[in-house]
This record gives C-alpha cells, structure tokens and sequence, in this order.
C-alpha cells in the first residue's frame, strides 16, 4: 500500500487503546493513522471530519453496543470496513457481526504484541479488499478480473425488465408490492423470468459443483424452489421500495442436490439506481458455521441434562443428611452450623441449574401481558414498605416462566443490593423497537463495576453466589433481546431492548 491507512478505533477502556495505540504504531511501521474513542456515538463526527480506511470497535459498550454501531452504519449505506476486537468471544456475536457486514471478528486474547501482529495483518487485508471493491466499480476491465478471481460466489444479473414492470405497477396505483403479489402470487414466477443473469464467475461454479457454465445455468430451474421463491418475494420487495441493497440467510441447492446454507446479498452497483441493469449477488456458504451452532446448541442441552441429573442425586443425598441430622445428638451450633452448609448446598444447585438452562432455546409460545406478569411477580418479591408502580406495559411474545424469572431475579437485586423505597417499570417506543425499563432510586451501582455485573459468579456480597443477573442476561438474549445497565447517584437503570419484528 502506498498511504497511511486511516483506522478509527471504538473501546469503552481507555488503557486498552492507548495499549493497542502504542504497539501498533511499532507492528505497522508506521503504516497506520490511529484515532482512539471511549464514545461509539462520536463515531459519525468523526467520519465527517476525517477520511477513514477502516473502523475497529470493542462489542460490549455502554449506550450502544458495537453490533449496534455496525447496524447504524449499514443502515446508512455506509461500507467501510468493521473489525470486531473483542474480549466476549462468542460464537454468536460473532455470526451476527458478519450477518451484519462486519469483515473480520477477532478476540482479545493471547500475548499483546501477537495480538496486534494479527489486528495489522488483518487491516491490511480488509483495507486491500475495500480498495478491490472499489476498483470493480470504476473499472470495468479491472472489474472482470476481481470478479472471476473472487474467493466468493459472484452472480451479475440485469433487473432492468423487473424495474419496467415495477414502473408499470405504481402508475396503477400498486404502493405495496408484499401485498400485491400475496394476492397475484403468479406473479413472481413472472418476475423471475425476467431476470437475466449475465455471469457468474468460477467460485459460484465450485459452490454449486458445476463444471461448466453451461451446466450451471442448466441446472438454475433446479434452484427456484418454494424457498427460493420466498427469498426472492423480498428481493423484489426491497429493489420496488428503492433500496439498493438486500441480505438473507437461505438454505441454498447444488446441482447435486446437497443442501447448503448461505447468506445472499444483493447489491445494486451504483449509477444504476434508476435502471437496475446492473445487480451484484454474493453468496457466502455458511454451512459450517450453521453446523458450529447447532453443536453449541447440542451441547448446552446436554449440559442442562448433565446439571439435572447430578443434582437430583445431590439433592437425594442432603435429604439423608438431613434427616439423619435430626437423629444425633448435636449441640445448638453444631447442628445451625451444619443446616446453614446443607441449606446453602441446595440454594447454588438451584441457581446453578437455573444458570444452566437459562441459555437453552426458549419457546416464545405464548404472547403475554406484562402488565399482569410483572405485578404478579412484584407482589411476591417487592416489600410492601418499598412503593412499587407499572406503568402501561405492552404485550410481548416470550416464554412467560423465563421471563417471570427474569423480572423476579431483577426485584429481588434491588431490594437486596439497592435496599430503595422506590421501584417502578415503565416501556418506550422507538423505531427500533420497545424498551423494558426498571428503575430504582436505591444505592447506585459504582460506574467501575457496572460491565461486570453480568458475569458469571461476580458480587459486592460475600453472601451472595452471583449468579441472578447471569441468570437474566442469559434468558433475555435466548429471546434475541438485549439488556443494560445505567446506574447514577439519582437512579439505577435496567433496560431490556426488544427489536421490532
């Protein structure tokens, strides 16, 4: 490369940037211009005021989480690159930063001077890869090469008919296309025809064990099953709303007959916004990493078992004791002694095997009032002397006992660790979806232990197992929502962030 590469990196830990700041300036020999920032929400002065090459962010911040960041950045059609350095390695946040376009996930871990040996290497490469895709647009030739080399399945389609026929459709008044084809659903065999795929290059013919071109396209009639109809349904549906870019997951076919599972995303490349003429479709196969994650799963579950059955003998083991307890002849604190220890046995079981199938797939079967769950589960675990009030809440699709459990173990915190006369729960509306928030006025949670209230075993109690907000993080992300706390000298803030469908 022959100019500095411009990188903008986002961590909540100040000594982390500096840290990385400092060894990379001697790994990249001086290749790199490093600007450093605690605050994810300056991020978008910064793109205004300076050329950037490429963004690293931390996942786990406060206000907005690095997914969140991305999330932003691809909602505004911008492409710069995105590495995740994270210490919350898992597999999960790792798959949803590259569902969301992130080019790269690495973990902080190992020797520092490593670490930043690998984050260089990797910046050059996504740097490069950008700088690639950004030759395809300006050159032509240039663009043939790149796209028949590509390590990724490229098709280029000309969706000019389609564009036609949309055109056709609003000077009948048609504003909603979903709705429209729901009720024509010939229609979108129609549309397919008029699709021409003008080329795909060699990875799409490894992909789909073809040996020719020819054979491909042969063989296409084979992929626009059912699934792919559904698939293409909301291709159409983004392109007729002018967007210009769509991603989804799909289980795909070779021509085998083999199943695969792969993210497909359309591009329209621009200057041909207004025509549709020139369409890029990458497939990524992520059949490995769907098989990582049912692995995951599997073993979750049969952990959960494990915890269960060892703990149903446990459990037959402390009920002897204590029987055979009350049997002996033991002075008064001999005996507390000895319940205290059996009863404190059997209270970390029960959290543990709470913990344990907390993060098991939860059924989202019924769809539940809050308003009634909460003030159900308040009368049982708020004191009466602590004032208690529910806003309107709204109505969500959950697993109701996870959930109580949740809204249980957050009561239970407050009154226990907060000790307030007041706590409340309140919703909010935004674009993004609605907005869980439990508040209490009670002892506020020290700003430097707020990131790690939620792992697993961390308490300011000796007499506590802190285990209940591991607990709860767990249960809300199986839901596929969010949870943070904000904690000052006026409240303590836990908010539950629940995406809109």
């Amino acid at each position: 490369m022959d100019h500095l590469i411009s990188v903008l990196h986002i961590d909540d830990e100040i000594t982390f940037l500096e840290l990385i700041k400092r060894y990379m300036k001697g790994v990249g020999n001086n290749e790199l211009t490093i600007y450093s920032l605690t605050d994810p929400f300056q991020v978008f002065e910064v793109l205004e005021s300076h050329s950037i090459d490429v963004i690293i962010t931390d996942y786990q911040m406060p206000g907005m989480d690095g997914l969140e960041l991305l999330q932003q950045l691809r909602t505004q059609n911008n492409t710069i690159p995105v590495i995740f350095l994270t210490g919350r390695g898992r597999e999960e946040v790792a798959i949803q930063a590259l569902n969301l376009g992130a080019n790269h996930y690495l973990e902080k871990r190992g020797e520092i001077k490593m670490l930043c040996g690998e984050l260089y290497h990797i910046i050059r490469q996504v740097v490069h890869h950008e700088q690639m895709e950004r030759a395809l647009i300006e050159s032509e030739e240039r663009y043939r090469i790149i796209f028949n080399e590509s390590p990724v399945s490229l098709w280029e389609e000309d969706f000019s008919l389609v564009k036609q026929y949309f055109q056709s459709l609003k000077a009948q008044s048609v504003s909603d296309l979903r709705r429209y084809l729901e009720q024509n659903p010939e229609e979108v065999a129609k549309l397919s025809k008029m699709v021409r795929i003008i080329n795909v290059n060699n990875t799409t013919l490894k992909l789909y064990n073809a040996r020719t071109k020819e054979e491909f396209y042969a063989g296409l009639p084979a992929f626009f099953n059912d699934q792919a109809l559904e698939l293409f349904k909301e291709e159409l549906n983004a392109l007729f709303n002018g967007e210009t870019v769509y991603q989804s997951e799909f289980p795909g076919y070779k021509l085998t007959g083999e199943m695969i599972d792969v993210i497909v995303r359309l591009s329209v490349i621009p200057g041909y916004e207004d025509t549709l003429e020139k369409v890029i479709v990458s497939v990524i196969d992520i059949t490995d990493q769907k098989q990582v994650e049912n692995t995951l799963r599997r073993q979750k579950e049969e952990l959960s078992e494990f915890a269960h059955f060892i703990s149903h003998d446990i459990n037959n083991c402390l009920t002897l004791i204590e029987g055979y307890i009350g049997l002996l002849d033991l002075d008064y604190d001999a005996s507390t002694i000895i319940d205290h220890q059996v009863d404190y046995m059997k209270r970390l079981m029960s959290r543990s095997l709470m913990l344990a199938d907390a993060g098991l797939s939860i059924e989202k079967n019924a769809v539940v009032d809050l308003n009634h769950l909460v003030k159900r589960v308040a009368k049982v675990t708020i004191p009466k002397t602590i004032s208690f009030l529910v806003q309107p809440l709204p109505s969500v699709l959950c697993d109701e006992e996870r959930l109580a459990q949740v809204f249980k173990n957050l009561f239970e915190n407050a009154v226990i660790h907060g000790i307030p006369n007041k706590i409340s729960v309140q919703s909010v509306n935004d674009d993004e979806g609605v907005f869980i928030l439990i508040l209490n006025d009670g002892t506020p949670i020290p700003q430097e232990i707020q990131n790690q209230i939620f792992d697993y075993g961390f308490s300011t109690s000796k007499d506590s197992m802190g285990l209940g907000l591991p607990i709860v993080k767990k249960i809300i992300e199986a839901h596929g929502w969010k949870i943070a706390v904000h904690s000052n000298s006026e409240r303590t803030l836990f908010q539950i962030k629940i995406p809109m469908i």
